[in-house]
């Protein structure tokens, strides 16, 4: 089979039309006419990624995360971009689309999290917005503790001194949807990772935010590419890369 095989079976699960106008996703690196037997998926194109997928002899890599994202202005020979064309190897990149799409990232989490969930309509936070009513009010220290439990992730949040019950959740960076969480009757609001002045903000529109880790919350994202693919592509070779832990330390 080909590159553009691939491209096309995520493309029916998670639309690359559908990413959003800022993101960078599709075929980033390679020829979509070069055949592939075997791929390599992860979250992120990392030096260990491609690595990992050389020594499991994977043509193509599939990465959640952009492997170009910023404009690039010039090449180095050490960057990660350089290595990967002088492996010969083809990079796909299903990012925000990958996010909302039915059965997606966002789902993942939810899924993760055991708890009901509804998407949001598409013309709501673009699309990125899911919201999980929880069976009865818990206090903001018992969804923490959900959240370390289900994710394994350290959890961050502002208190207000409330109980929450109706949670928005958006993956990642998905602070930007506060707004429209509370518009939608949320009281508490989940994503990976929010500046100082977005906990505030959040605190004066009445909800919770909580952070789990842009890591931690999207982790899942690789389980959905590998589920979509063995679908689509039974005589595909897949190798799911072996991340158990964020490649950050914490003390």
């Amino acid at each position: 089979m080909k590159v553009l095989d691939v491209y096309n079976a995520l493309d029916r699960f998670a639309p690359f039309g559908s990413a959003a106008g800022w993101d960078n996703s599709g075929l980033l690196i390679g020829d979509p006419d070069a055949a592939v037997s075997r791929v390599f998926l992860c979250l992120d194109v990392t030096e260990e990624a491609l690595a990992a997928a050389q020594s499991c002899g994977a043509e193509l890599i599939v990465s959640h995360h952009p492997v170009i994202f910023h404009p690039l202005k010039a090449i180095s020979y050490a960057s990660i971009q350089a290595k990967l064309l002088r492996a010969g190897l083809h990079v796909l990149c299903a990012h925000t689309n990958l996010d909302k799409a039915p059965g997606g990232v966002n789902d993942s989490l939810c899924d993760a999290l055991g708890v009901p969930y509804e998407k949001m309509p598409s013309e709501v936070a673009e699309g990125f917005l899911n919201v999980c009513t929880l069976p009865a009010a818990v206090s903001e220290e018992a969804f923490a503790a959900l959240l370390q439990a289900k994710l394994g992730a350290r959890v961050s949040f502002l208190p207000r001194a409330g109980a929450v019950s109706k949670i928005g959740v958006c993956s990642g960076a998905g602070a930007d949807f506060v707004k429209e969480a509370a518009q939608s009757g949320c009281d508490a609001y989940l994503t990976g990772e929010a500046s100082h002045h977005e906990y505030l903000d959040a605190a004066a529109a009445g909800i919770t935010l909580f952070t789990a880790g842009h890591y931690e919350t999207e982790i899942m994202a690789t389980k959905a590419m590998e589920a979509c693919l063995r679908e689509a592509l039974p005589a595909l070779r897949i190798t799911r890369a072996k991340e158990t832990l964020p490649f950050l330390t914490q003390i």
